[in-house]
């Protein structure tokens, strides 16, 4: 399929904002079973036809104009390595997170594969202008499938923007004020971002849990009546060392509110919105905040409030260089968040043949203020995290988070109690 289309007023703020800050996202899965590098070559070319925005590149016609186009751009780039003893998944992550892409030439997503022999690590890195988590998993699940059955894809696939698969009229005055409140809180006083060259290195850090602890959290949510993201939130507003509530950024998939729903499409499907979070009180119940946060959630991401995170972009027409100045300048006074939390689940199959999936997570370097970015991916009943970060505290954060939780899913039994 061949595509030449504009970019929505969403798309190009995305695109604008990708030229002066990190706009990376990426997934990484572990396969058991064999593969090589051309198979992976012809399943990778597969997929690019399948889902052709990974093919492409920018077109700029002007400042308020951009348009897609997969003209003359190159083939999709993919490295192959081999495992190194030190040289972990994470490492790997955190170097293609910091290699921009070139949005005027193209390609916008490119791979590496780590060779086992009888295993192999696939990480797929894109342009979050191109793609989000649910996208990462449709074409790790392409992929695979081509694998196990090279020439059994399906026809090509498009992405529509966004934008024109809202529900209600194109464009409300009032949706630029929300958006204006969804992305705005105050500031708190913090270092402001440190210039090229001076910032702390990147870092990626990634855990698991096993079934057995998936499944206590899980229940345990559901007997208090919240969810997993909630208690999330909860957790890691507690971790904080720093006064003041916790300015969480809440990433949502707007599939809940498109139509026809993308199930398919690869692109950019996904907003995200800041929620202050009381830190609450060492001796205060966890699962009180996460009954709390959990309605609170629930309220933002109705469709009367994801729609104005990507309908009132249609009511700031300014040219890209100017968005992506302001953007600049707004990241370099430091961070607007504390912490980025983004929870999906993927039912994508974990058997292909031959194949076997057996672990996925996911990485984002999106910000110039070094604020952790943690990614939760529910998968084959266990929960995938990463947190990636320039914050030397950023591991420290998620221990402190993690502990909170595992407290409350498993509270310490009173002195004298029996096993």
């Amino acid at each position: 399929m061949t595509v030449r289309r504009h970019l929505s007023p969403y798309e190009r703020a995305v695109w604008a904002a990708g030229e002066a800050l990190p706009a990376t996202v990426a997934g990484a899965v572990h396969v058991e079973g064999a593969t090589t590098p051309g198979r992976l070559r012809d399943a990778v070319a597969a997929v690019r036809a399948r889902h052709p925005l990974l093919g492409s590149r920018v077109e700029r016609g002007g400042p308020w104009r951009a348009w897609f186009t997969t003209e003359g751009v190159p083939e999709t780039p993919l490295r192959v390595e081999y495992p190194v003893a030190g040289r972990t998944v994470a490492r790997v992550l955190e170097e293609e997170l910091q290699r921009p892409f070139a949005t005027a030439d193209g390609p916008l997503a490119r791979f590496v594969v780590v060779d086992g022999g009888d295993s192999f690590d696939l990480i797929a890195v894109f342009h979050h202008l191109v793609a989000d988590g649910h996208s990462a998993a449709v074409v790790f699940r392409d992929i695979l499938r081509h694998l196990a059955a090279p020439g059994a894809g399906g026809p090509a696939v498009a992405a529509p923007p966004a934008d024109g698969l809202l529900p209600g009229p194109r464009v409300r005055p009032a949706d630029l004020a929300k958006l204006s409140r969804s992305l705005r809180l105050p500031r708190q006083a913090g270092p402001p971002a440190l210039p090229p060259g001076h910032a702390a290195p990147l870092t990626c850090r990634t855990w698991t849990l096993d079934r057995a602890e998936t499944t206590a959290l899980l229940d345990r949510c559901r007997a208090e009546r919240t969810t997993v993201h909630a208690a999330l939130c909860a957790a890691f507003a507690r971790a904080r060392r720093a006064p003041g509530p916790a300015r969480i950024a809440v990433a949502a998939d707007l599939r809940r509110i498109l139509a026809p729903v993308p199930e398919e499409s690869v692109g950019l499907y996904a907003a995200s919105f800041l929620l202050p979070v009381a830190t609450g009180r060492p001796h205060d119940d966890l699962w009180e905040g996460a009954r709390e946060l959990r309605e609170r959630l629930h309220r933002r991401l109705r469709p009367e409030e994801l729609r104005p995170l990507v309908a009132g972009f249609r009511l700031l027409p300014l040219p890209d260089g100017m968005i992506t100045r302001l953007l600049h300048r707004s990241e370099n006074k430091g961070a607007r968040f504390d912490v980025s939390l983004s929870n999906f689940l993927t039912s994508i199959p974990d058997t292909y043949g031959d194949l076997r999936l057996t672990a996925f997570h996911g990485a984002a370097h999106t910000s110039l203020s070094g604020a952790p970015l943690v990614i939760l991916i529910g998968f084959g009943g266990r929960l995938f995290f990463s947190v990636t970060s320039t914050d030397p505290d950023a591991a420290g954060l998620c221990e402190r988070a993690m502990t909170h939780l595992n407290a409350a899913v498993t509270p310490a039994r009173p002195a004298g109690a029996r096993l």
